[in-house]
């Protein structure tokens, strides 16, 4: 936990993010001569360094997040007060996302529209000291609350006090000495 928190507070986290958010952007090749030594030192600490700086929360709101939500995580993944992961892998789907991937329905409860999912992800890389999970799921909408008629694949940004999330397990595969875990 020690590299982590020492990786994160150094902004080794922070490499798919802006300046103006406090990241330190940096080009596709630039990342990776930083990944590859590393990596070459301990593939455990390269593994760490490279989940957050790959498809996941920062990338996501990078390209795809509205301003209110980029101002609110991006410094923070940035500086190392919020450490992501990115859950995909599910018992059934593996790492794909058109396989049988966990679904979320968009319901209506007291006049506000939520979405309400269940999700069943393991094999996710620092889940078990994650503080904010992109969750990707089946959006579904039966009732057309979002009024666009769109379903398919969406992410969700979850932080780790959420209500009903649950973050304890631990895996180890291949003794590799990463943190791996499960979201449900």
């Amino acid at each position: 936990n020690y590299w982590i928190k020492y990786l994160a507070n150094n902004k080794y986290f922070s490499f798919l993010i802006h300046d103006e958010y406090g990241g330190i952007k940096l080009s596709v090749n630039e990342l990776s001569n930083i990944l590859t030594k590393i990596s070459s030192i301990d593939p455990a600490l390269g593994v760490i360094t490279m989940v957050p700086n790959s498809l996941g929360p920062g990338e996501l709101l990078t390209h795809y997040g509205t301003p209110e939500q980029k101002s609110k995580y991006l410094p923070g993944l940035a500086n190392g007060s919020y450490i992501p992961c990115f859950g995909l892998t599910g018992p059934n789907n593996g790492s794909d996302a058109t396989g049988n991937i966990d679904e979320g329905n968009v319901v209506k409860i007291n006049d506000k529209i939520m979405i309400k999912v269940k999700i069943n992800k393991r094999y996710i890389t620092l889940a078990p000291v994650a503080n904010l999970m992109g969750i990707a799921f089946n959006l579904k909408d039966d009732n057309n609350l979002l009024n666009n008629n769109k379903k398919g694949i969406t992410l969700a940004l979850i932080e780790r006090d959420h209500k009903g999330l649950i973050q304890e397990t631990y895996h180890n595969p291949l003794n590799a000495g990463f943190p791996n875990g499960t979201i449900k």
